[in-house]
């Protein structure tokens, strides 16, 4: 009888690093669909879930959690929510929650930059529970604030290449960009929640804002986004 290793946080983000392509648009199935269960399984905060079924390019599966984590401070899930939005193509809206998680991390109130500041409560749960001098955006993308955008844009550029025009190279390019991407925001999730199970996911859950249940609702039920739930 073969041995096989207990699935763990470590082992499936080290096998879904190594094999996750996201430059590309993605199948209608995950790439790996027997890890689906694997991955709920672990009942981990649903952030940690939330990428790892983005790495296995279980779309579904990570927009049903991140749609529970649209509003500071669950900085987190809505940085997961945009590049969930980037995989499937549907860039707009990538750049939407791009920009609002970056309202957020700096303190404002997603789309009234400038105007209204966050209370110091929910600035507070926003920070990383290591001490560490950084935001979620800056600490994923190494201090480059514009490093989400450039990566929505590249990929946005790369898939509307003729066929002719793709390289390997850069193609590989972005996608270890994308790889470090996923690989920083998993550290950080770690660290901030904790790698044990969650049993109650609903804790993790944050209240839309009136803006954003406006958004969700035409998303849904109306004409502003192409999935329909």
């Amino acid at each position: 009888m073969s041995y096989s290793p207990p699935t763990t946080l470590s082992s499936l983000t080290a096998h879904l690093l190594s094999t996750t392509h996201l430059t590309r648009p993605l199948s209608s199935h995950a790439t790996h669909p027997s890890l689906t269960h694997q991955i709920s399984s672990l009942l981990l905060h649903p952030s940690l879930e939330a990428a790892l079924h983005i790495l296995n390019a279980d779309l579904p599966s990570a927009h049903f959690l991140v749609r529970h984590m649209q509003a500071p401070p669950a900085v987190e899930g809505m940085l997961l929510h945009s590049i969930s939005h980037r995989c499937e193509g549907d860039f707009g809206n990538a750049r939407a929650w791009a920009s609002d998680v970056k309202d957020a991390c700096e303190g404002w109130v997603p789309k009234h930059r400038g105007e209204k500041k966050l209370n110091d409560e929910v600035s507070k749960q926003i920070l990383r529970a290591a001490e560490v001098d950084a935001t979620l955006v800056e600490f994923v993308y190494r201090g480059d604030v514009e490093g989400l955008g450039k990566i929505i844009d590249d990929v946005e550029n790369f898939r509307n290449r003729s066929l002719k025009e793709k390289s390997s190279a850069s193609e590989e390019a972005i996608e270890n960009r994308i790889r470090e991407e996923m690989e920083r925001i998993i550290s950080w999730c770690a660290q901030k929640f904790g790698s044990e199970s969650w049993p109650d996911a609903s804790t993790a859950w944050v209240k839309d804002s009136e803006e954003i249940q406006k958004v969700s609702n035409n998303m849904v039920s109306g004409d502003g986004g192409w999935r329909k739930f």
